[in-house]
């Protein structure tokens, strides 16, 4: 008799957990997309839940645009021995050292005496690729090669090449070669 309570006890409990989540199930898919996060999928969110700023489609890109907070705002491009690269958004005052920060930094195989700064279009002056020695800024600290960001400029950090490796041990494996068959034509 013992057994029996305790089977119906198990069965109206395993019942009533089956009951429940099939009642609770239409519940929860109408309240899935109840979040704000699910109502506007295509909003960007950052972690204090502000919306990324994004200009209007059919902007010029080499213009500045503002955001909800009235920052006036640029795009710039990195590409290369960086962590980040790509297309950051900055306000309009940073500088090279805080672009650098946003994409993390240089790599280690960077060769940051040949950084090249490309202009979108030629500033007021005509120019429009500017050479700058990172290595000099990270020594000493000395800001005065930086050029003021503008709209849509484009930062390039090239690889160091270095020696090449396979290079190297391909010329030793082609001198010891050579050497080899001197030594053999000699005896």
């Amino acid at each position: 008799m013992k057994k029996m309570i305790t089977r119906f006890i198990a069965s109206s409990l395993i019942g009533l957990q089956l009951g429940a989540s099939f009642l609770a199930a239409p519940a929860m898919a109408a309240d899935r997309f109840s979040s704000s996060f699910y109502a506007s999928p295509s909003t960007r969110y950052s972690n204090t839940e502000q919306a990324s700023p994004l200009p209007a489609y059919g902007a010029q890109i080499d213009t500045y645009f503002t955001d909800s907070m009235g920052n006036i705002l640029m795009y710039v491009n990195v590409v290369g021995e960086v962590y980040k690269p790509g297309q950051q958004i900055v306000r309009q005052d940073a500088d090279l050292s805080t672009l650098l920060s946003i994409v993390g930094g240089p790599k280690d195989d960077a060769n940051l005496e040949k950084v090249r700064l490309l202009r979108y279009k030629p500033d007021e002056n005509g120019k429009q690729t500017y050479e700058i020695d990172l290595e000099n800024y990270f020594e000493t600290g000395d800001r005065s090669q930086f050029v003021e960001l503008k709209p849509s400029d484009t930062l390039v950090i090239p690889e160091d090449k270095g020696l090449d490796s396979n290079l190297a041990f391909r010329i030793i494996g082609l001198a010891l070669s050579v050497a080899t068959l001197a030594v053999a034509a000699g005896r």
